[in-house]
């Protein structure tokens, strides 16, 4: 959506660092007595549950929590059996876009292991080039819970024509943050997003979180223009791609989650952006780090 860092830092940010906590493991069974210096998001991470979980275990309306404060961890959370996979091919057929470190970057391996394992001594790479992807480990499925609550609506599949992709600019952060910080902007509707995909900090590492946007069918607010906001989808990935990387995970997360929305869901939605992409717009999202011209190659 259209804004400054500086005011998205201001209002997101400071409301981030309230719910900063830790945990450590209480006495009783199933629970945890909170300590300084982690988040709700870590301990849900830890064990294998979706912080909105650990939120309805605990009746909670958001993510502030107390130095001291127990909190009940659900039986079915530890641990839980291996999630199923999707197997990954080792074999990359080089498209138009494509950089090799953004090719390393989406399949999970370090471009040198790339570049060794491909016999290349420069990044030069051509459109049809084959490539081997060293040590390409199956992923683990991210979708489980948003097929499921798909499957609880009717997807409006002749609306959605447009995917965007988008960074939060700031380290931390997640869907109930940055509702509640939206909602202070004057956005009735809340949350911006339809998905909003953790970095490990206040969720977890590549879960993604279902918005207001996506279980309703309503329009996005991620972008300036009401006419782009009526049919794109809007995908936000937490952290500042300008100063660092997105996580493998959050990649594998968004990959998914893109080619089952474009495949299976929203067949229509054949338009892929990154923020910046779209005329008027003005923006440096999803920041210079996001791997945007190897999603064009793989989503054009």
């Amino acid at each position: 959506m259209h804004v400054t860092r500086r005011e998205f830092t201001k209002r997101a940010g400071l409301i981030a660092l309230g719910s900063i906590a830790s945990f450590k493991l209480g006495n009783a069974q199933g629970t945890y007595t909170v300590r300084n210096g982690d988040t709700l998001g870590h301990i849900a991470l830890k064990h294998n549950i979706s912080t909105a979980e650990l939120r309805k275990i605990n009746k909670l309306s958001g993510d502030l929590i107390h130095v001291g404060q127990i909190l009940k961890i659900s039986a079915q959370s530890t641990p839980p059996p291996p999630a199923p996979t999707i197997a990954n091919n080792t074999i990359y057929t080089v498209k138009k876009g494509d950089t090799l470190g953004g090719i390393a970057l989406i399949h999970g391996v370090r471009l040198a292991a790339l570049k060794h394992a491909n016999n290349l001594s420069s990044d030069m790479i051509r459109i049809g080039q084959k490539l081997q992807i060293p040590d390409a480990t199956p992923m683990t499925d991210l979708l489980t819970h948003v097929r499921a609550e798909t499957a609880k609506i009717t997807v409006r599949t002749d609306n959605w024509k447009r995917i965007v992709a988008h960074h939060s600019a700031i380290k931390y952060g997640n869907a109930a943050i940055y509702d509640r910080a939206h909602r202070k902007r004057g956005m009735k509707n809340g949350l911006a997003y339809h998905f909003v995909i953790g970095n490990g900090i206040d969720s977890g590492d590549g879960e993604i979180e279902i918005g207001p946007r996506w279980t309703k069918q309503l329009l996005g607010g991620h972008v300036k223009s009401y006419g782009i906001n009526l049919t794109a989808i809007g995908i936000c990935l937490v952290g500042n791609f300008e100063a660092t990387h997105p996580t493998h995970r959050q990649l594998a997360a968004f990959t998914q989650l893109m080619d089952w929305l474009r495949g299976e869901i929203i067949p229509g939605a054949k338009q892929f952006a990154g923020h910046r992409d779209l005329r008027g717009e003005q923006t440096i999202c999803p920041g210079k780090n996001f791997p945007l011209a190897a999603m064009h190659a793989r989503y054009d």
